[in-house]
């Protein structure tokens, strides 16, 4: 199992890299790794949207003036101090650039007594005007919550959302729109709203029906109906793998599903099933060259390629919601040549 993680690992560090951030160790030291929208809030602060902190306060309630820094930042605009026409918004206060921004860019409204309330809880009814407005949504799905009735303020903004998966509402019926939100929750909206991977309701099938976030189950209950082999289930921590005998390409392959915290994370092909096995460079670049000439048949034209011409030859398509990382190395002791499918929210 440790040689799969390492092909993970090796691929995502040297492919492409995560943003470097404080996350792990040195800021929001109340963020586990294994809360629900850990990713999302990671996400937010290597773009930059959120600031680093020891403590990022998972259930504080988030005010309007902290949704309006991050909607401003998620969409482009500018934070730069400046005077408003909100008597509790002076212009030497650190959020007036971003709220004037948002107010001329119809995000936000003050109210009719001239102020902003930068402080005043927001709800959800709130959260989806503001996401609405800011990322500019227009398609509605022909939804109707219980408690959101037509003509009211959020009625349209709501729809909007649910349309793009960015939220689905309660089992009930429900969607609580006067239910005031936590920092959590408004992270994981944002984080929905700027990169679709994070949308749990509008999954991209990657391949074999599987789509990224499927539990164990989910994953086994599909492979059950293929002609693939099941071989081995592993744990170590919080990481699962599923490994399955199969054909890729022409070559008998092990297929390997990784999952943390019981949701997929990366799809990989290993096409010599695990075995050490050494090749010469002009060996690997047939190899490289078989199996990049079947992947642009499926995937298209690579949009990266990279190699020393030697030893070390890689290719990239990028696809909805997901990229396409092929590799063939050779470290003098033994050949990898891996197909790794990785979700965009885990490149950027």
């Amino acid at each position: 199992m440790k040689r799969y993680f390492a092909i993970i690992v090796t691929l995502v560090l040297l492919l492409a890299p995560v943003p470097k951030t404080e996350a792990a160790s040195k800021v929001f030291a109340d963020v586990p790794t294994n809360h629900p929208n850990y990713t999302a809030i990671m996400y937010l602060l290597e773009n930059k949207i959120i600031e680093p902190n020891k403590r990022f306060g998972l259930n504080d309630k988030v005010t309007r003036e902290e949704v309006a820094i991050m909607v401003a930042k998620a969409t482009g605009l500018d934070g730069t101090k400046k005077k408003t026409k909100f008597k509790d918004v002076p212009a030497t206060r650190y959020s007036s650039g971003y709220i004037y921004s948002a107010v001329q860019a119809k995000i936000i409204n003050g109210y009719p007594d001239g102020t902003f309330k930068p402080t005043q809880k927001v709800t959800r009814g709130h959260m989806a005007a503001f996401i609405a407005n800011g990322f500019k949504l227009t398609k509605e799905k022909d939804i109707q919550f219980k408690d959101v009735k037509k003509g009211s303020t959020a009625y349209n903004a709501v729809r909007k959302l649910v349309y793009e998966s960015i939220t689905s509402g309660y089992p009930d019926g429900t969607f609580r729109p006067n239910e005031t939100l936590t920092r959590s929750h408004i992270a994981a909206f944002i984080a929905r709203a700027m990169d679709p991977a994070f949308r749990p309701s509008q999954s991209v099938t990657v391949t074999r029906g599987i789509h990224f976030g499927m539990n164990p189950t989910q994953v086994k209950s599909i492979e059950s109906k293929s002609p693939a082999v099941f071989v081995v289930e592993e744990k170590e921590g919080n990481a699962t793998i599923l490994i399955y005998s199969t054909t890729k390409y022409n070559y008998s392959t092990d297929l390997i599903y990784y999952f943390e915290n019981n949701k997929l994370q990366f799809i990989g092909y290993d096409f010599m099933n695990g075995e050490e096995l050494y090749h010469e460079s002009d060996e690997l670049f047939v190899i490289y060259s078989e199996l990049s000439e079947n992947a642009r048949r499926e995937f298209g034209k690579d949009f990266y390629y990279e190699s020393d011409n030697e030893y070390s030859f890689s290719s990239g398509w990028d696809k909805t919601g997901y990229v396409v990382l092929l590799t063939v190395n050779d470290d003098e002791l033994s050949t990898t040549a891996n197909l790794i499918y990785l979700p965009h929210s885990l490149l950027k």
